[in-house]
């Protein structure tokens, strides 16, 4: 058997350090992760039902049934976080802020924002104080749809547990008294089903909405811009976001050329019917002037005799 070529053989090591990077950087990874994060990752459950019987605070000291936030037909925005969080929670409540004064659509009156605190200790004034931060910072009219849209709660360890594990989400108290947990946030149906997961500390707006608008299956479209966004665009499980889907693009843009050459051919022909009856109109006088003008011959007159 002769020997590989010097070049052959160069470029099988880099292939098989290419296939064996993606391991180690994996095995990497997964040691750099503090013990105390290991085992805390999210399980997707979508189409899931949460838990709609569970009572919870909410920020005004009442008991809400969870199930009373989904007999309006409305989508809902759902965050389990912990108001003290020094870090994790406090970045994603203020993320989330910022996506909803993005949106084109309003909290309270299109769809529902829930965050749910899953530390009992926390009380109502906690809740509280952190939806009057937020409300506050709202850029339109804080109405009482609003303020009963976006609601803030607290909860008994055992109810926030079973709503916890009907989404997939797992935390651990830690012997600081904080929590460890991940970073996400669910997009809930008007039926109260898991619908979307959108992971990490960036949700911008066009993704909720689109995950909104799933969540709904278009029926939260509200405008022709909508529904384009809505039919263009299309969730991608590898990588978690939406992507312009170019095939669609290429059929809303193929009709709007058959329609548009339709219309202009339309308008054509009327404009050449128009020529026709204008041209008709005006030889029929001047046909009539020669008519008139023209020497008449006259007949002679019958031989009776």
């Amino acid at each position: 058997m002769k020997p590989l070529p010097g070049q052959l053989l160069l470029l099988l090591g880099m292939l098989m350090l290419s296939i064996a990077t993606p391991a180690a950087r994996a095995q990497k990874l997964l040691a750099d992760v503090p013990e105390q994060a290991q085992g805390l990752d999210i399980e997707e459950k979508v189409g899931n039902t949460l838990p709609l019987d569970e009572v919870f605070t909410n920020a005004d000291g009442k008991q809400v049934r969870l199930g009373d936030y989904f007999k309006d037909g409305k989508p809902a925005v759902l965050a389990l976080v912990y108001y003290k969080c020094p870090v994790i929670c406090t970045v994603m409540m203020e993320k989330i802020a910022e996506s909803l004064q993005d949106l084109d659509l309003t909290v309270g009156q299109d769809f529902n924002c829930l965050l749910v605190s899953f530390n009992p200790a926390e009380t109502t004034q906690d809740a509280s104080g952190r939806r009057e931060a937020y409300l506050a910072g709202y850029n339109r009219p804080v109405t009482a749809d609003v303020r009963a849209g976006w609601q803030f709660h607290t909860s008994q360890a055992a109810a926030v547990k079973e709503l916890a594990d009907a989404v997939g989400f797992k935390y651990k108290r830690l012997e600081n008294g904080e929590y460890s947990h991940p970073a996400c946030i669910f997009v809930i149906t008007p039926e109260g089903k898991v619908s979307r997961y959108i992971y990490g500390f960036s949700y911008p707006a066009r993704n909720l909405k689109l995950s909104l608008l799933d969540a709904t299956e278009g029926k939260l479209v509200k405008s022709v811009g909508d529904r384009l966004l809505f039919f263009c665009y299309m969730y991608d499980d590898a990588t978690g976001t939406y992507t312009l889907q170019v095939i669609r693009v290429m059929q809303i843009a193929g009709a709007a050329t058959v329609i548009g050459l339709g219309g202009l051919i339309g308008l054509m022909i009327l404009s050449e019917r128009v020529r026709r009856r204008g041209a008709n109109r005006s030889s029929t006088p001047a046909l009539a002037r020669a008519n008139d003008a023209s020497p008449r011959v006259e007949q002679p007159a019958a031989n009776m005799g």
